[in-house]
């Protein structure tokens, strides 16, 4: 008799694989529509004819126009997760640290998926059901991306909580700086005072690091 036991059935592997495609598939033109059309202009329908499925296909991955939506946004912020991962561990270098963080978060700021992501949290704050998972998916996947510069900066003498705060100021500047973008373009502006805003913070851990004596107080980390 031949053996049918799960180990050697291989037989929905294909089907399996065939499915992820066409879920990255989809996904993939959601996201594209997303950026040129933005919430407000999203169909489901032209998702289904941009990624060349069905409609009964897409249905069958996303019943709803939000858990689409929901899983765009997470795909986002994992991609975002994942460069901030990757780029916090080259930074091997103290001294260039700051300037490491404020690289990542200016790719995320001025990219087309935080637009994505601020066009959401606008629409979001209408629409009670896709608000909270909008918050969530910040919360889990946004905030993680940020708290591995954190844990990254807080071995360089830092207590965590002053960590935080000086890479909190830094990030709360480039969205400012990226949101005020979307009003009128002032590129040389923006450039010096994301300058001025790492000079500054630079001086002020430098000060924090003297004051703990390199050990970065009782809350610090390796």
């Amino acid at each position: 008799m031949a053996d049918i036991s799960p180990a050697h059935d291989n037989s929905h592997k294909p089907q399996g694989e065939r499915s992820r495609k066409m879920r990255a598939r989809i996904l993939s033109a959601a996201i594209n529509l997303l950026r040129e059309k933005g919430y407000s202009a999203f169909r489901v329908a032209d998702v289904a004819e941009s990624a060349g499925v069905s409609r009964g296909a897409q249905l069958h991955h996303f019943p709803t126009k939000d858990q689409l939506v929901a899983a765009c946004l997470e795909q986002v912020f994992s991609a975002a997760l994942e460069k901030a991962t990757a780029a916090a561990g080259k930074a091997i270098e103290d001294d260039g640290l700051l300037e490491a963080a404020c690289d990542d978060a200016e790719a995320f700021f001025y990219g087309e998926d935080f637009l994505i992501a601020l066009d959401l949290v606008i629409s979001g704050n209408k629409l009670r059901a896709l608000a909270d998972d909008v918050r969530g998916m910040s919360q889990q996947r946004r905030v993680g991306a940020e708290q591995v510069w954190v844990s990254r900066f807080a071995k360089t003498g830092l207590s965590p909580s002053d960590a935080e705060d000086i890479l909190w100021l830094l990030w709360s500047v480039l969205r400012g700086l990226a949101v005020r973008a979307q009003i009128g373009k002032d590129p040389e502006r923006a450039r010096r005072v994301t300058e001025l805003t790492i000079a500054l913070l630079s001086g002020y851990a430098q000060s924090l690091r003297e004051r703990n004596d390199g050990t970065g107080g009782p809350d610090a980390i390796g």
